[in-house]
């Protein structure tokens, strides 16, 4: 039986999603609430390897398990059992040929910017940032990224991890509310960091630090040797997986 599940949280308190060896990771303390659920040792696959302190809303993971659990029950007895900051939102049974990771269409995330006085009730949840930003600027960067792109000048991840480091940007968002300033970049795969580069960039040109030519060489002419701006994970969210 194979299920699949949507779950939200809170990733500052963790080492990222998957289990690492320097802290408590995320798919850890899934995975011992379902030992304690299905009586047997259980292991997630999960969508997407969300960095330390990267927060998600529709972050999607499945297990197997030749067990038969209610998914409404399962679903109240994980919540019942995991911390405050980790939510199941939803429990489906799925067919044995979906796969969390391979079966994703896109995904979107969101990154959430703070212009204003730090909100002492945001901590961790936002980037505060203190520069003076141009929108319009900022708007005309994020346009550049739209479309097919090598993007090896925008991530970390090395050429043995990913030797194609070329993908699809479908859309970029940027919504101001209040003082927040929002990014939604939805696309069909991202590299480690690449979001978070990607609106490090957004910044450093929208504060005069580069400018639209510098981001159009650095798409035309890739690179790893680009100084680009790696911005908190606080204020990352992993929103919806698409399949």
């Amino acid at each position: 039986m194979r299920y699949m599940c949507i779950v939200a949280y809170d990733g500052a308190n963790y080492v990222g999603f998957q289990s690492q060896i320097n802290g408590i990771a995320i798919q850890d303390v899934i995975e011992a609430k379902l030992e304690m659920v299905f009586s047997d040792k259980i292991k997630i696959v999960m969508s997407s390897r969300t960095d330390s302190g990267v927060h998600a809303l529709g972050q999607v993971f499945h297990f197997d398990s030749p067990k038969t659990i209610d998914t409404y029950k399962l679903k109240g007895s994980l919540n019942s059992l995991l911390p405050k900051d980790i939510y199941i939102k939803d429990v489906k049974i799925v067919s044995e040929d979906f796969h969390s990771r391979f079966s994703t269409k896109k995904k979107e995330y969101r990154y959430v910017i703070n212009l204003g006085e730090r909100d002492v009730f945001l901590n961790k949840r936002v980037y505060d940032c203190f520069y003076k930003l141009d929108l319009d600027l900022f708007k005309k960067t994020a346009a550049l990224f739209i479309g097919r792109h090598d993007f090896t000048s925008f991530n970390t991840s090395t050429f043995e991890e990913a030797q194609d480091q070329t993908r699809v940007i479908e859309d970029i968002k940027i919504i101001s509310k209040d003082d927040l300033l929002i990014v939604e970049i939805v696309g069909e795969g991202f590299l480690r960091h690449m979001v978070r580069m990607l609106v490090g960039t957004m910044i450093d040109v929208a504060r005069g630090q580069k400018s639209l030519r510098d981001v159009e060489k650095m798409l035309a002419e890739p690179s790893k040797d680009y100084h680009v701006y790696n911005v908190s994970p606080y204020g990352l969210y992993l929103v919806k997986i698409y399949y």
